[in-house]
């Protein structure tokens, strides 16, 4: 399962390719990079079971049924929420490069049903789980909730009808959702917790109409509200865990001189090198303006192959001695990109 940094960030440079307009003077470029996870898990972990443990107890459920009846909240709602987000959490660290992952579809497990942290999990019973699921680490749900807020409002405008000002009102709803996650990752290699951490999400959905009811009608239900929230509630954990692939966007120039499109051309075929070439001919131009904007186009274009400190070198060159304005931006993204790269062996190799 381990696999070596250097093709993980040579994919990350020739991978998602897309082109747009920026400004009048510049074009843009997408490119999808591996970064690296809030946390730094333990490289034997090559695996984790995701286990549903925020179920309330069995004695605790009927309450917990009651008490959706009583606020018209949907019934079991927070339940199936809780199984997306497993299985969210599950889609998302099976992306990464980093992690194989596998949903634990099982309730036998429970918690509190609130966003209280149920007493931990004993470690034998961590290592039963990880024998059966042939994984390393279990990464368990423990606390799972949600509540909602929904708002009523309308609006007055007036248009004309058979020459006459008419009052418009159009009724609008607003829906927020927010869900509370709770999550620890249990160690069974090293018999400890690696991490435990909590999320709070939040949603929002407006709809509007002639009615107030119309306005209901287009929002989701609270149901389906739930369980979109818990889906990206998943995604989070999953980033916080587990390198993962993110599209950036970065722009070079194709205006000042005939050459700069000439090489958006060769740029559009995805033809880097003839691009450098011209590049580093206007890099050496009289015209300060033209120099500058080549180097910064060469700073792009050594991110593109990797080579993060010659990038910081041409861009550093556009700022400081031509002084290109979009360089200094630029050269803080290097800088960073540079720091996620040491990150990324530490977790990777």
């Amino acid at each position: 399962m381990k696999i070596k940094l250097t093709k993980i960030l040579f994919a990350s440079a020739i991978i998602g390719f897309s082109f747009s307009l920026f400004s009048c003077a510049t074009r843009s470029v997408s490119m999808k990079l591996l970064v690296p996870a809030d946390v730094t898990v333990p490289l034997e972990i090559q695996s984790v079971g995701i286990l549903n443990r925020s179920l309330p107890q069995r004695n605790d459920q009927f309450i917990n049924i009651l008490e959706g009846f009583i606020t018209g909240e949907s019934v079991l709602a927070d339940r199936e929420g809780s199984f997306n987000c497993i299985r969210g959490v599950e889609a998302r660290l099976n992306e990464s490069p980093r992690l194989r992952a596998f949903a634990i579809e099982s309730d036998q497990y429970r918690g509190t049903g609130t966003r209280q942290f149920p007493e931990m999990l004993d470690w034998n019973t961590v290592d039963a789980l990880c024998k059966e699921y042939k994984v390393d680490a279990i990464l368990s749900l423990e606390t799972f909730d949600s509540d909602f807020d929904l708002r009523k409002h309308t609006s007055e405008t007036k248009e004309k009808v058979n020459g006459r000002e008419v009052k418009k009102i159009e009724y609008h709803a607003d829906l927020r959702v927010n869900v509370n996650s709770g999550w620890r990752l249990y160690d069974n290699i090293h018999k400890q917790v690696t991490d435990q951490s909590t999320f709070t999400d939040r949603k929002d959905w407006d709809g509007s109409g002639a009615t107030a009811e119309a306005a209901l009608e287009n929002l989701p239900n609270k149901r389906r509200a739930i369980n979109e929230s818990g889906t990206f509630a998943g995604f989070r954990i999953a980033n916080r865990i587990s390198p993962n692939w993110r599209t950036e966007r970065r722009t070079y120039f194709v205006k000042g001189a005939d050459e700069f499109k000439a090489a958006h051309k060769e740029i559009k075929f995805n033809n880097w090198d003839p691009a450098i070439e011209i590049w580093k001919k206007l890099a050496e131009n009289s015209n300060p303006e033209i120099a500058g904007k080549a180097c910064y186009n060469l700073a792009l274009a050594s991110e593109m192959r990797g080579n993060m400190d010659l990038a910081i070198v041409w861009a550093e060159k556009a700022m400081k001695q031509y002084h290109v304005k979009k360089a200094r931006g630029y050269v803080d993204v290097l800088y960073n990109r540079q720091r996620n790269e040491e990150r990324l062996k530490d977790q990777m190799q």
